[in-house]
């Protein structure tokens, strides 16, 4: 995601569409992310495991500066910093307290329905 502050698209009370992608082990992930111009971070993350089944985790979180955080109403945790415009890397902490290293990378604008969620997913 682009930090907040070089995002002039975002007026207020509008919000600015992101598509982040990934691998964790033998599964893969796509984010479509929206972002307010407050810094509130919303969406949801669809993980495509290897044997084809894919997860959806609604996902809410905060912008702030390089910072950004986002959560899962289960106790999952991302917290990261964004190493580049199109790369941000954290660490993901499961709710069973086991923590991931994650590297994610900014794709194309991702068609979206009203609660940010991917219409398509892979």
């Amino acid at each position: 995601m682009q930090h907040l502050a070089s995002v002039p698209c975002i007026a207020a009370d509008e919000e600015h569409r992101e598509l982040w992608t990934g691998s964790l082990y033998s599964s893969t992930y796509r984010a479509g992310i929206c972002i307010k111009s407050n810094g509130d971070v919303y969406g949801a993350l669809y993980l495509r495991q290897a044997n084809g089944a894919v997860d959806r985790y609604t996902i809410s979180g905060k912008v702030d500066g390089d910072r950004i955080t986002a959560r899962h109403h289960s106790g999952h945790e991302f917290q990261g910093r964004f190493v580049s415009e199109d790369t941000v890397r954290g660490e993901l902490t499961l709710k069973n307290g086991h923590k991931l290293h994650v590297r994610a990378s900014r794709g194309p604008e991702p068609e979206v329905d009203e609660f940010c969620r991917l219409v398509q997913q892979q």
